[in-house]
């Protein structure tokens, strides 16, 4: 049976000015607000005087049918036995699924069979066993046990009176009739149960009625069933008295006994899977600590080599982070695009060292062999898949937005965007840092040859979004003589902002 669902909280709208008469009437909706939000759960729902007062009538309605139609029964032994299970039900229902606020319960059967075979008092019973059971199991409070008391009466009822019209209109029916019957009764239960339960989640949620009428629809063919079912329990009882509902008892609580071990193996899988999940997530964090740490190995391989720019490595990851927040790559991308920042050099590892630290020019022929380090780079993270963004960087980082660099001599967004920004980075550093032949300069001086550069050797987006960056930044920057640490590449890597907006260019 479905109860009452955790309705969404929501802002109570502003009061609209109401007739002086009806004023008393809203403030003792108010104070029965008050006194119903004391005995709830905190953040269970938000009561509004239209929510009190549709639940108030629906619980008025129950009250008065009570009155009219409940008898003492002939069959009180019946019902106690009947209603004891009702009540173990309910209080073993369970929710199968983490996440879902339905109850599920086998009880059903049992409502609708009592109902049918009783009348009305087996209605009564039933409601008070099963919302008692739900109010002690799940502490929902006992404006919602209320609630839950009201509309299964008042569904059972009307299944039973739907059972007494047919059944007086064809007095003779075979079995088939019978049956039919059976089916429309349950499809009275769920319409009226639905139809309350629906109009309180309307006003609670503010969603349409009918869109949560619509919500209902898919568990029409169960209550067809149960009211089919229920059938048994007027067939059991008028043969065999109260104990003919034992017989039918017996199949209904070995399907509860299979909803509630299910429940609880489906939550020992639950928490088996969250488990491992963790540890696939650790793992993954491991692998990729890994990798990162492999690729500060060969930056530390290159930086033996090559002592001339210390800190040169980390500064140029700093510089293309900043770019290329501001160009709009973010995320994993980023990161990605800083580990092929960190290993743009790496193919110097191939140059020989009388190439690499030649005091004076470069002959032609060194040059050829200065201009393959590139290409060098590229082969050597080729096979490796993780790094397939940062081989497009070491690759294209001596391309040219005019198409004049090398290796492949790439054009304007032929070049990778990673690379694009990086090549600022690179050229930013080797202006303002120091040299062994000569200064560094001021950032003013590397912006004015970043414009004056803009559109023939570097993307245009990319040098506005240099200078477009904060000053104390890159001063930050300039200063950094340290060498690369895995925390260049785990620490504000992944906690870079998602994606600063795309920079129009200036032009």
């Amino acid at each position: 049976m479905l109860h009452v669902q955790r309705a969404e909280a929501m802002d109570v709208a502003p009061t609209p000015t109401v007739p002086t008469g009806l004023s008393p009437l809203l403030a003792g909706l108010r104070r029965l607000r008050a006194f119903i939000e004391q005995d709830t759960p905190a953040g269970a729902i938000t009561f509004t005087p239209q929510l009190v007062a549709f639940v108030g009538a629906t619980e008025l309605v129950a009250l008065l049918v009570a009155l009219i139609s409940v008898r003492m029964p002939d069959d009180l032994a019946g019902v106690i036995i009947v209603s004891v299970a009702i009540w173990l039900m309910g209080f073993f229902s369970v929710r199968s699924v983490s996440g879902v606020n339905t109850i599920f319960s086998a009880s059903s059967f049992l409502h609708l069979g009592q109902s049918l075979a009783v009348g009305p008092v087996g209605a009564l019973a039933g409601a008070f066993a099963e919302s008692s059971a739900i109010l002690l199991r799940y502490r929902t409070g006992s404006f919602r046990a209320l609630f839950n008391f009201s509309e299964l009466f008042l569904s059972d009822v009307a299944a039973w009176a739907a059972f007494q019209g047919l059944e007086r209109l064809w007095p003779q029916g075979g079995p088939l009739y019978i049956g039919l019957v059976g089916t429309v009764t349950g499809f009275v239960n769920w319409a009226v149960n639905y139809s309350i339960l629906s109009g309180t989640l309307a006003i609670a949620t503010g969603r349409p009625y009918w869109h949560q009428i619509r919500e209902a629809l898919p568990v029409t063919p169960y209550n067809l069933c149960y009211g089919y079912a229920a059938i048994a329990f007027v067939a059991l009882h008028d043969r065999f008295g109260p104990i003919g509902f034992t017989f039918a008892l017996a199949p209904v609580f070995a399907l509860q006994i299979f909803l509630v071990v299910l429940a609880r193996r489906t939550r020992q899988h639950e928490a088996q899977r969250e488990m491992l999940l963790d540890k696939i997530k650790a793992e993954s964090i491991r692998v990729e600590r890994s990798y990162d740490a492999t690729l500060i190995a060969l930056t530390h391989a290159l930086d033996a080599r090559d002592k001339e720019t210390e800190g040169h490595s980390r500064r140029v990851v700093e510089y293309t982070r900043l770019v290329a927040v501001r160009l709009g790559i973010g995320g994993e991308s980023l990161k990605l695009l800083c580990h092929g920042a960190l290993l743009h050099d790496i193919g110097k590892i191939g140059v020989p060292d009388a190439i690499l630290h030649k005091p004076g020019p470069l002959t032609e022929a060194e040059w050829q062999v200065m201009r393959r380090h590139p290409e060098i780079g590229a082969l050597m993270v080729e096979e490796v898949e993780y790094l397939t963004e940062a081989r497009r960087i070491i690759l294209h980082h001596h391309e040219r937005w005019d198409g004049r660099g090398y290796p492949l001599g790439l054009r304007g967004v032929q070049i990778s965007a990673g690379a694009r920004a990086f090549a600022i980075a690179d050229t930013v550093d080797a202006i303002t840092q120091d040299r062994p032949y000569r200064r560094g300069r001021s950032f003013d001086e590397a912006r004015d040859e970043l414009s004056r550069h803009r559109g023939s050797q570097f993307d245009p987006e990319a040098v506005d979004a240099f200078l477009g960056l904060d000053e104390a930044e890159l001063l930050t920057i300039s200063a950094i003589r340290s060498r690369v640490g895995i925390d260049l590449l785990t620490g504000r890597a992944e906690t870079v902002d998602k994606a600063a907006p795309r920079l129009a260019a200036v032009r």
